[in-house]
Formats: C-alpha cells, sequence, structure tokens
C-alpha cells in the first residue's frame, strides 16, 4: 500500500489548474494600472482565493513570460520592466490576391 501512495502523490502535484483568461487580463490591467495590488485586493478584484490568486500569477510568470515582482515598498505587485502581454487573435495578410 505504501508504493501505491508514493507513486500517486506526483499525480496530485502535477494536476494543471483550470485558468479563466478573463482573470489573467485583469491582472495584466491592473498591474499595469500601477495601483496597489497586493495578494488580497487581487482576490477581492478577481472573485477567487489568494491561493487562486498566487497559481495565476504563478501561470503569467512561468508559461506567459510576464515579469511579474513584489515591491516590498509600495506593498503591490509590479512588472519589472515594460512590455506588453499579448493574448489577441491576429489575422494573418492574405497574400494571394
Amino acid at each position: 500500500m505504501q508504493k501505491q501512495q508514493q507513486t500517486f502523490l506526483p499525480i496530485i502535484k502535477n494536476l494543471f489548474y483550470i485558468l479563466d483568461i478573463r482573470k489573467i487580463i485583469r491582472i495584466n490591467n491592473l498591474i499595469k494600472s500601477e495601483r496597489t495590488v497586493t495578494p488580497k485586493t487581487l482576490s477581492t478584484y478577481l472573485a477567487a482565493s489568494e491561493r487562486a490568486t498566487h497559481h495565476y500569477l504563478r501561470f503569467m510568470r512561468n508559461e506567459l513570460n510576464a515579469p511579474i515582482k513584489w515591491d516590498a515598498k509600495k506593498k503591490s505587485y509590479m512588472y519589472k520592466n515594460e512590455g506588453e502581454l499579448k493574448m489577441a487573435w491576429e489575422e494573418k495578410m492574405n497574400n494571394a490576391a
């Protein structure tokens, strides 16, 4: 029985969380607006738990390469440098015409 638990635990740790793209866009907009964005205020804006909010931030950092950092002086999340998080459809140009 002990071996079954050991093989099952890594699967639980690697579960992929279902994320709402609207919340990712909201986080991006809040950080870019340079308002004070604490984990608690983010959670309130997103209507999500603080734990879920941290999952969103981790996803944005790791998968979208968003340079999000915590500024201890401002007590807020911010971007390390200027840039743009793009998640929109772009139509390809038709060269056949």
